[in-house]
């Protein structure tokens, strides 16, 4: 099993220059979650930029909310889906994943399937789900699965629960609080062994809890590279 461990985003606190190249060269991760192109295209100077002090990392890139929350992958998000990735050409080779999260009202599957496939993105495009009665109908969640990497996440509102595939994407967002939560040795153990269970070819875990984001990604690192207790 291959696993990949990183933060959604490297501007926090824990990284007082803000730096990149502080991620790739001092973090002790190998895998980075691009958060901030979800509020505004980044400039090609910036893209160029990110390609080279991130050249050793892997990327996932959160998809442009212009085409999830305003448009709502229909007709005119593919279009603007079809600007933002020319923008990242530059980083494209290390792009494992564009990740598409849909607004938490959001239920409708068929659209979202029409617009994956316009994407061409193949397995390299995964969405989040955040509608509850979404994510609670297990044959919707095998449809989705069919088409796209099916992101789980562990949040104050959907816990617990990984979906089983290949590939395995999985946001961590703060089990008691959104973004806030410092996760324990013993839920961070939790995770690690759900995972192990379904023993996927892939597995990406990506840290979204502001300022324990760091030191849970780091101490998951090193569980998986512990192996599982017993």
């Amino acid at each position: 099993m291959e696993v990949h461990v990183g933060t959604s985003g490297w501007a926090y606190a824990w990284n007082r220059g803000g730096s990149l190249a502080w991620f790739a060269e001092r973090s002790g991760l190998d895998a980075i979650e691009l958060n901030a192109s979800f509020y505004g295209f980044p400039s090609e100077k910036s893209v160029l930029s990110w390609a080279d002090a991130g050249s050793g990392l892997r990327w996932s890139i959160k998809v442009n909310r212009s085409v999830t929350h305003r448009h709502r992958f229909n007709e005119k998000a593919v279009a603007v889906w079809e600007r933002f990735r020319e923008r990242f050409l530059p980083l494209d080779d290390l792009v494992d994943f564009y990740l598409f999260q849909a607004p938490p009202a959001f239920g409708d599957v068929n659209r979202i399937l029409a617009f994956a496939g316009a994407t061409g993105l193949g397995d390299r495009c995964a969405v989040e789900i955040r509608n509850p009665g979404v994510l609670g109908d297990d044959e919707t969640c095998r449809r989705l699965q069919e088409a796209v990497v099916l992101v789980s996440v562990d949040s104050p509102d959907f816990r617990e629960r990984v979906f089983p595939a290949g590939v395995v994407y999985l946001r961590v967002h703060g089990r008691e609080d959104w973004y806030r939560h410092d996760y324990t040795d013993a839920e961070l153990a939790g995770i690690r062994d759900r995972i192990a269970a379904i023993s996927p070819e892939r597995a990406y875990i990506f840290f979204n809890n502001n300022h324990a984001m760091l030191k849970n990604a780091r101490a998951m690192m090193r569980l998986f590279e512990q192996g599982p207790a017993g």
